[in-house]
């Protein structure tokens, strides 16, 4: 009798641990907190963005290619080819964006006087003029989204400062080269 006892409480504390643990686990996956609006908006914004745009940023999280400001320039997750020319600080990485060599963007990553990301400069280079304009209203779109309303400068589109970045963007098309070049620049 002494032994059914004991059996039937350790059948019985064993269905009440998977009880407790089982409530636990609805628990925890209720207090995921949902993405904010702004988030999911950016979210859709770069899902809408088109290739090129998702190639260059890579995801919309973080500031770009998710990298952070103050990461170390040595810890940067970059899986691209290292580009010929270097910065005097900092790292630049060359992404090509089909199978032809005219179609690419060189990505800079400039430290601080700590070794630390503070700016993150893209120069995109396309093959034709129309790709470029085409690419810029792309990139404005996801970049009003992530950064909020535009202003323009001459012949800059600014935003921010938001979120610690002030992004700047210019069509620095020449005759021979059409392309873009977009700056995100840490602010305090």
């Amino acid at each position: 009798m002494l032994r059914l006892l004991k059996i039937l409480s350790s059948i019985c504390m064993s269905a009440i641990f998977m009880c407790a643990c089982e409530s636990t686990t609805k628990k925890t996956e209720g207090n995921h907190t949902e993405i904010s609006a702004a988030e999911k908006k950016t979210q859709e914004a770069w899902a809408s963005s088109g290739e090129i745009v998702q190639k260059i940023t890579l995801s919309p999280s973080r500031i770009l290619r998710n990298v952070a400001w103050g990461q170390a320039i040595e810890s940067l997750p970059e899986k691209i080819e290292l580009s010929e020319n270097q910065p005097a600080t900092g790292k630049s990485y060359t992404l090509y964006l089909d199978n032809s060599d005219l179609n690419f963007a060189d990505i800079t990553y400039v430290a601080d006087g700590k070794n630390k990301v503070n700016e993150i400069d893209i120069d995109v280079f396309l093959e034709e003029n129309a790709q470029v304009q085409n690419l810029i209203k792309q990139f404005q779109g996801y970049l009003t989204a992530k950064m909020g309303p535009s202003s323009t400068v001459g012949n800059k589109i600014q935003w921010g400062p938001n979120q610690n970045t002030q992004v700047t963007m210019e069509d620095v098309s020449t005759a021979k080269d059409p392309g873009i070049k977009i700056i995100f620049k840490q602010v305090p």
